[in-house]
C-alpha cells in the first residue's frame, strides 16, 4: 500500500479492504489496485474515505490520507 496513513488508520480501526470498497462504492478488487497505487482515486472516493475517518478523527485531512498519491499526481 503506497498509503501509510491510510493503512495505519484502516489498520487502528480494525478497517478492512471490503470495508473501504462498501464505503467508495466499487469491488474489493479496485479497491485493493487503488490502495496498491496501479489505479487512481477519484477524488469524489478521496472525500468518501476522508468523510468516513473524519467520523472517528475530525482533525483527518484528505491530504494527510492521499500525501503520497497526491504528491506522485501533480
Amino acid at each position: 500500500m503506497i498509503f501509510p496513513r491510510l493503512a495505519g488508520l484502516m489498520a487502528v480501526n480494525k478497517i478492512s479492504h471490503k470495508q473501504i470498497s462498501k464505503i467508495i462504492g466499487c469491488s474489493q478488487q479496485a479497491t485493493s489496485k487503488k490502495l496498491d497505487g496501479k489505479i487512481e482515486f477519484k477524488r469524489s472516493e478521496m472525500q468518501k474515505i476522508k468523510k468516513y475517518f473524519q467520523s472517528i478523527d475530525p482533525s483527518v485531512t484528505v491530504d494527510e490520507l492521499f500525501e503520497e498519491y497526491i504528491f506522485l499526481s501533480a
